[in-house]
């Protein structure tokens, strides 16, 4: 019967012996032995099964009396075994600011509800050994040494300086034109109009380059010739002769010249006229006629005009109209927003040369 009951004992508590057996905790120092204030690390390494979990004991300001721990507080994982295996790493960084023997019993860690102690350690603080009459040669923190200012590091800043110019100049420039609200002024170039009398010589000899008409378009060519005598009459006589008959056409005509003058243009136009309604049919000469008398009507009656009338030239057109209420309020906030812009670029450039020169 006690026998039985032993058997049955070891096989309850076996799976718990061999979780207790899986589980490893071991500590350890990279350094035994220090000056006062010196810094070190103890490494608490806890070897289990992957998936157990693990806490690790939560130290304050102190591990023992006297060992102080410095932050940050490290942990590292890493797995063994294709991750069967797990290995967490827990490190303080800890000194001591008096000579002492520290002692550290052990580190408890706990493993799925189960608790686990470490080795012990034991660390060594000592003091300096000042001779007699050396306090003297003890001296206190130095300043940080300044180094030299280098190109690269104020490169940058050029870009702030030239933002800021730019900015400033454009507000300066914008508050001025808010403030003289001048009158817009502009420049036209006039190009000087093509007289009337070589425009329609112009036309005449493009339309006799032409070959002259066939006798199936004797009416366009009579057209054509017509419609630039017109455009012709109407630039050089002031009315509109384009919506005028014939007839219409040499009344008006006959207030400023004599009849004889106008009896070789009669001709030419009645001709048009019969070409274009009665289907009359000229001869060549009589075409070749009735250009001619078009190109002598229109060189009988040209005006003038000076070689600097043809010349283009410049003229300014000065607009007094004022800016409007909306156009000055524009070139206000522009011109404050401008400002506003450089004088923050100049502040960013100044406290970026006081700090690498102070």
């Amino acid at each position: 019967m006690t026998r039985r009951f032993f058997i049955y004992l070891f096989v309850i508590l076996m799976p718990v012996w061999a979780s207790a057996q899986n589980v490893v905790v071991k500590a350890e120092a990279d350094s035994v032995m220090m000056w006062i204030g010196q810094q070190t690390g103890i490494h608490v390494e806890v070897s289990c099964d992957a998936g157990q979990t693990v806490t690790f004991p939560l130290y304050r300001d102190t591990i023992v009396k006297g060992l102080e721990i410095l932050p940050p507080v490290l942990t590292d994982t890493q797995y063994l075994n294709d991750k069967r295996r797990m290995v967490l790493t827990r490190t303080y960084t800890v000194t001591c600011f008096d000579s002492a023997l520290i002692y550290i019993p052990y580190i408890p860690v706990n493993v799925d509800g189960m608790e686990y102690r470490s080795n012990r350690l034991a660390m060594a603080f000592i003091s300096y050994d000042i001779p007699e009459g050396g306090e003297k040669q003890i001296f206190g923190p130095k300043d940080n040494l300044k180094a030299p200012v280098r190109f690269y590091e104020i490169k940058g800043m050029m870009w702030f300086w030239l933002l800021a110019a730019l900015a400033i100049s454009l507000s300066f420039y914008l508050l001025v034109r808010y403030r003289d609200d001048k009158p817009i002024i502009r420049k036209i170039r006039i190009e000087p109009k093509v007289p009337a009398h070589v425009r329609a010589l112009s036309e005449i000899e493009s339309l006799r380059n032409s070959g002259g008409p066939q006798a199936e378009d004797a009416k366009a060519y009579y057209t054509s010739l017509t419609d630039i005598l017109r455009e012709y009459i109407n630039d050089r006589f002031g009315f509109n002769a384009t919506e005028m008959t014939s007839d219409e056409i040499l009344e008006k005509l006959e207030e400023s010249r004599d009849r004889e003058s106008l009896s070789c243009l009669r001709d030419l136009l009645s001709t048009a006229d019969m070409v274009k309604f009665a289907k009359f049919k000229p001869m060549l000469n009589e075409n070749d006629r009735n250009l001619v008398t078009a190109m002598e009507f229109v060189n009988d009656t040209r005006i003038e005009v000076s070689e600097e009338d043809l010349k283009p030239r410049e003229e300014e057109t000065v607009v007094e109209m004022k800016r409007s209420r909306e156009a000055r309020l524009a070139l206000l906030l522009a011109g404050s927003l401008m400002a506003l812009a450089g004088a923050v670029f100049l502040v960013l450039t100044i406290l970026k040369l006081y700090y690498l020169f102070f």
